[in-house]
């Protein structure tokens, strides 16, 4: 997701070659600066954006997180920040770690399970303007 915007999350001159590469493997992809793109307010927030968003719409450190994603770029070091700003934070892999081997293979079904809880969850906040946000927002 944030090698396909165009932008990165601040990782230095390392994620800025990383995410290059990953882009490279579509000859689609526009050319953009990761800078521009975060200035028009196109790029995914990090998850540290999305915690202090949480924190000022006046959700508190008890609130229960459902992160709906696949990889997220830097992993566990990115998460970090968020972690520590709701340490109630859940992934579908924490949730049911065994129960999901045979979806592993399948990208789309995993993002069926994200959906779902997405769908049933009591507030649903996006970091992006991806088709699962937009097919959320419209259904509830």
């Amino acid at each position: 997701m944030l090698a396909f915007s165009g932008c990165y999350f601040g990782g230095g001159d390392k994620e800025r070659y990383e995410l290059g590469e990953i882009r490279k493997r579509w000859a689609t992809l526009p050319d953009l600066s990761p800078e521009g793109e975060r200035k028009r307010g196109k790029c995914p927030l990090t998850p540290y954006e999305v915690g202090l968003m949480l924190r000022a719409l006046g959700f508190s450190n008890d609130t229960h997180l459902y992160v709906a994603s696949g990889e997220i770029y830097g992993g566990e070091a990115t998460l970090q920040p968020l972690r520590e700003l709701f340490p109630n934070f859940y992934t579908k892999e924490m949730l049911a770690n065994e129960e999901l081997r045979p979806y592993l293979p399948f990208s789309s079904r995993l993002a069926a399970l994200d959906y779902i809880v997405c769908d049933e969850s009591d507030v649903f906040v996006t970091n992006n303007n991806g088709n699962m946000a937009k097919i959320l927002a419209g259904r509830r």
